[in-house]
């Protein structure tokens, strides 16, 4: 049984998901820098580690599945009072110092 398991596990092929444009030209919903290459996708902010499905400032009360069921708006207020979406995701965004490669345009609710 084992061997069939690592036989799988050898011949499995990886996939890697490229956006369609590299540069990074959308709005994150979470934190409004223009951190992702495209919206809906996915794809997670470096900025404040909101995984992007699709919602936006028109959905902010809407529980967000891939973002743990808590809402933009929540989200939102987590970026502003300690940098990410969550306490838990803190660790992981990029330092307050590499935020400034990036263009900011804030929105209000």
């Amino acid at each position: 049984m084992l061997g069939k398991i690592v036989s799988f596990l050898k011949n499995r092929r990886i996939w890697w998901y490229e956006p369609k444009r590299a540069a990074l030209h959308e709005q994150c919903p979470c934190c409004d820098y223009l951190s992702l290459p495209e919206r809906g996708a996915d794809l997670i902010c470096p900025i404040c580690f909101w995984e992007d499905d699709g919602q936006d400032l028109d959905n902010v009360d809407v529980p967000s599945g891939p973002n743990h069921a808590i809402t933009l708006r929540q989200g939102r207020n987590n970026f502003h009072s300690f940098g990410a979406c969550e306490k838990e995701m803190v660790k992981y965004v990029i330092p307050d110092h590499e935020r400034s490669k990036f263009t900011h345009q804030p929105r209000h609710l």
